[in-house]
């Protein structure tokens, strides 16, 4: 906030405006106040709104006052004395209030004060979109939440499977080290197997932590090929436990694309684990990777083909729409989150019958540096 004679409105560090408020709502709030200021010619304004539904009015942008307290809505209003003290509806609750002081302390002029009441109506208007906005943003981090969490579900127990095995060849061994101290053989077979074995558990653990616990949005150069390695050895044990063959096929030339590595592995996830849950026993998953250079700009692609019975043809226009599913148990939020974070990094998604049956989903991210938006969906 910035008194004398200037209008402004404060900014945190963490992106939020003054009193908690999202950037989106805090941001505007100084330009719409010095629009009123210069219009109606004022001496002193303020601005103030609630930080959160039913909270405490804080003040957002100040023209001509030194920093104000928080009040109630019903409360008289700090700072003054004010000319006019305009309320910004939300519903029937007070979201927000406009305090104007003209030069002198005079009165406004009726058409002055016909302006700022409309001037009024229209913030609380702009107030209720920017909110909108802002919820609309945190249900899209709840969902894509929600997806992970139900992912890792299926990831644990078949981790914990993988790991269990191997643990009981290393149990074995150690139960007959004793009796076989002086064997040769037998210790460096030991030593070789115990080695190899935790080798694989530390590698498993450390791509279902990498999974679990993604760093904060960060878009760096990614290998799109090391993804898929990783997701696929994730998910191997469940393939083996559906009796499911998944190959993949990857360009060794394909160049990196920038993109968050989290958020892209939780579309890997989705759609391979759509595929291997898709097919049959004895079914098979293919996954190729290769660069697409047909449209306007390169891309590298990433499909994943299974040979399951195929989607209904009235289903393919549906199946990015939030909550659908087909599934019996399916929470229908894994191809829209991922659709959701393919199209905010400025690819696209689809999926197609093969001719042989079965589903082909394609994914594309393009190949360039610029910025991709993935704040919009967080893991």
């Amino acid at each position: 906030m910035v008194a004398g004679g200037r209008t402004g409105a404060r900014r945190r560090r963490d992106g939020r405006g003054n009193g908690g408020l999202p950037a989106e709502v805090a941001g505007p709030a100084g330009a719409f106040l010095e629009l009123v200021v210069r219009a109606l010619g004022l001496e002193r304004a303020a601005l103030l709104l609630e930080s959160s539904p039913g909270a405490l009015l804080v003040p957002v942008a100040t023209h001509g006052v030194a920093d104000l307290p928080p009040c109630e809505p019903d409360a008289e209003p700090p700072g003054g004395p004010w000319t006019l003290a305009l309320p910004l509806r939300s519903g029937l609750r007070v979201a927000g209030m406009l305090l104007l002081a003209p030069r002198g302390g005079v009165a406004l002029p009726p058409a002055d004060v016909d302006l700022a009441s409309r001037m009024a109506e229209a913030a609380a208007l702009l107030l209720e979109h920017a909110q909108l906005a802002a919820d609309l943003v945190r249900a899209h981090e709840l969902l894509a939440r929600a997806d992970r969490l139900s992912a890792l579900g299926t990831l644990a127990a078949g981790v914990a499977h993988e790991i269990r095995n191997p643990l009981v060849s290393v149990r074995t061994f150690i139960q007959l080290l004793p009796e076989r101290l002086g064997d040769q053989e037998f210790r460096t077979t030991f030593r070789d197997l115990a080695l190899g074995e935790v080798e694989r558990i530390c590698g498993l653990i450390n791509d279902l932590l990498a999974f679990a616990r993604p760093a904060p949005a960060q878009v760096e150069p990614t290998d799109l090929n090391e993804l898929v390695a990783q997701i696929v050895r994730l998910l191997d044990a469940e393939a083996r436990r559906r009796g499911v063959v998944v190959a993949c096929m990857s360009d060794p030339a394909l160049p990196l694309v920038t993109v968050d590595e989290a958020q892209v592995k939780q579309v890997l996830m989705n759609v391979i684990l759509n595929a291997i849950e898709a097919c049959a026993a004895r079914g098979r998953v293919e996954i190729t990777t290769r660069t697409d250079e047909s449209g306007e700009e390169p891309s590298c692609v990433v499909a994943v083909a299974d040979s399951g019975r195929g989607i209904a043809p009235e289903h393919l226009e549906q199946i990015f729409d939030p909550f659908f599913t087909t599934k019996d148990a399916g929470s229908g939020l894994g191809l829209f989150v991922a659709h959701e974070i393919v199209t905010h990094h400025g690819g696209g998604i689809t999926a197609a019958p093969r001719a042989e049956g079965g589903t082909v989903f394609t994914i594309h991210f393009p190949v360039r540096a610029s910025r991709p938006q993935v704040d919009v969906v967080a893991g």
